[in-house]
């Protein structure tokens, strides 16, 4: 980054649709590794361990073919503002204002946007062009069937997506409507729309992630006919079932348990992209079985991730592609700020007690790091691993000594939720490991699985738990994590953990307007540290990596950045995820 104050370049002039720098950039890595082995970007933690030449090239793509993806998890909705299991398809069916590249954190303007204009000093307004001629698709039963996609459906788009109840964060929304609350007519009025190619907004106070933000592939555009026909309906047959987009494929067949279909949309803006003709999502949740299907050819694309042994095996074979990524995804710990935990010599207690370096050693082969309020794989703004270990010791002795201040001489018991993800052993694993650990100090947790869907909306939203654990979605903005810690929570509306911390709160929310990249790492810093004295209301667990393979007739051009030098960017004319996609076998 050339200045500190990155935004100063970019105020008051117009970005072209090649890339714009981002606020807060950081080192984080890609995805999980069965994402960045498919269509998933990539970043600087993406290792190649094949001595191979790079098999990813846009020149020769041949048109056609199909392309079969292993899944271990379950889909168990694909509306892109409500549901968060499918994210990874809704990014193949909808439109976005723009791409994202995690690796330097820069947008690319190769999708509905073709530029912004950020006129105001303050950084709070953005008007966006749009690109004339982008189809929407031609399914028979799409009310917006072959249409143009214009500057409403964005409107629209917004105002669903900024509403909804199950909506992972509002508080982006809430700098646009100016409220305290979700509030659909204030957002409404503020979202402007000069002409059906230009979307504008102008926010009440900074907010540096804004940017970022509208790249999350929870801001799909979804056209307003399909809106205004299906957008209130949430039973089978609405957008948690069906799609009707932009993007380069349609929806064919929707079976989240089971397999999904999508086929190339005929009037794609980046014709004669996509090149494939078809994808297709089997699941198998049981990991074992996703591998063997792999192995076997019966599917493209390795599903399940591999551990480091496993890995290695198929490193034997010179047909596959092999790739390891640090996981984006963190383990965390939550509390209830009520008895026992309100109580900080109890929340230390617990975190004495767990052994991350077991951790570390059991779940992650021994590949792995601390992390901190903020991951370590956010470079920039996460603290030394030296420094989180001298945080976070093992101290079973000095644990049951607190826990005796506290008077629980004899322990106690509690009952910790987590999430029943059928083909996810790692949480199973470590819930138990974390069970086992705290048994050694007197405290006896009770595991209590919950189906995914209703551990997210009957439990972690509405704070319906004492404990509960539960991998973090992967972030790479710093404000998204520490916002788990503010008075507000990441909804904007409340936390789950009845936490209040009033200092905390005034750095999270100095960091979340500081544009000088210096200034705005100290305050991170400084909050980080401050969360780590307090012990909670989450304690973050280390991180490792994970393995994906494919089979090499598979390439996904401008996927894999890193080879081209860190930092590097894809070609201009790279397109959203999975449009540059072929197969030898067309």
């Amino acid at each position: 980054m050339e200045e500190a104050n990155y935004w100063t370049s970019l105020n008051r002039r117009r970005l072209s649709r090649r890339r714009l720098l981002a606020a807060g950039a950081t080192a984080a890595a890609g995805a999980a590794a069965a994402a960045v082995v498919g269509c998933g970007g990539s970043g600087p933690g993406w290792t190649r361990t094949q001595n191979t030449p790079h098999p990813d090239s846009a020149e020769g793509a041949i048109p056609g073919g199909s392309v079969t993806y292993g899944r271990l998890l379950s889909v168990l909705g694909i509306d892109p503002h409500i549901d968060l299991t499918g994210i990874d398809i809704d990014l193949l069916l909808y439109s976005y204002l723009y791409s994202w590249t995690p690796s330097t954190q820069e947008a690319l303007f190769n999708n509905f946007a073709l530029d912004v204009e950020m006129p105001a000093d303050d950084h709070t307004e953005f008007i966006f062009g749009l690109r004339p001629g982008v189809k929407i698709q031609p399914q028979d039963d799409n009310p917006a069937k072959g249409e143009e996609l214009t500057s409403t459906d964005v409107k629209e788009s917004f105002i669903r997506r900024g509403t909804a109840l199950t909506a992972p964060d509002k508080r982006f929304p809430l700098r646009i409507s100016g409220t305290t609350s979700p509030d659909a007519n204030a957002l409404r009025a503020a979202l402007q729309t000069a002409d059906q190619y230009t979307f504008a907004f102008k926010m009440s106070r900074p907010f540096l992630p804004a940017f970022r933000e509208m790249s999350n592939p929870t801001w799909a555009i979804v056209p307003a006919k399909v809106i205004e026909k299906y957008g209130s309906s949430f039973q089978v047959g609405g957008l948690g079932q069906r799609a009707w987009g932009s993007g380069p494929f349609m929806l064919t067949e929707f079976r989240g348990t089971e397999r999904i279909v999508l086929q190339r949309h005929p009037e794609y803006f980046l014709s004669p992209r996509p090149w494939l003709n078809e994808m297709k999502y089997i699941i198998i949740t049981e990991p074992q079985s996703l591998l063997a299907a792999f192995d076997s050819g019966q599917h493209d694309v390795n599903g399940a991730i591999m551990n480091k042994a496993q890995a290695e095996d198929r490193m034997k074979n010179d047909n596959f592609i092999i790739g390891k990524v640090p996981t984006r995804f963190y383990p965390v710990i939550h509390f209830k700020m009520r008895p026992p935990f309100d109580d900080i010599r109890v929340r230390e207690a617990l975190d004495l007690a767990l052994d991350r370096d077991e951790m570390i050693s059991l779940i992650w082969d021994g590949e792995g790091n601390f992390n901190g309020p903020v991951q370590w794989l956010q470079a920039r703004f996460s603290l030394p691993q030296d420094e989180l270990r001298a945080a976070m010791p093992y101290d079973p002795a000095k644990a049951r000594q607190l826990l005796s201040a506290a008077g629980y001489e004899n322990g106690f018991e509690a009952k910790m939720k987590i999430p029943r993800v059928p083909g996810a052993p790692l949480i199973a694993d470590l819930s138990a490991l974390i069970k086992d650990q705290l048994s050694k100090v007197g405290i006896n947790i009770l595991l209590d699985e919950i189906e995914l869907g209703a551990f997210i909306a009957n439990v972690i939203l509405p704070g319906n738990f004492d404990l509960a654990f539960f991998p973090n979605l992967p972030y790479d903005e710093p404000d998204r994590p520490l916002s788990f810690y503010h008075t507000r929570g990441v909804t904007g509306i409340g936390n789950w953990n009845n936490y209040n911390n009033p200092d905390l709160d005034r750095l999270i929310d100095a960091q979340e307007s500081e544009f000088d990249e210096a200034k705005r790492i100290k305050l991170v810093l400084e909050a980080q540290r401050m969360i780590l004295t307090e012990h909670g209301p989450q304690i973050t667990l280390p991180g490792g990596n994970l393995y994906g393979a494919r089979w090499k007739y598979v390439h996904n051009p401008y996927q894999f950045f890193l080879d081209l030098g860190e930092g590097a960017l894809p070609p201009e004319e790279s397109g959203p995820p999975c449009a540059d996609t072929w197969t030898e076998e067309a």
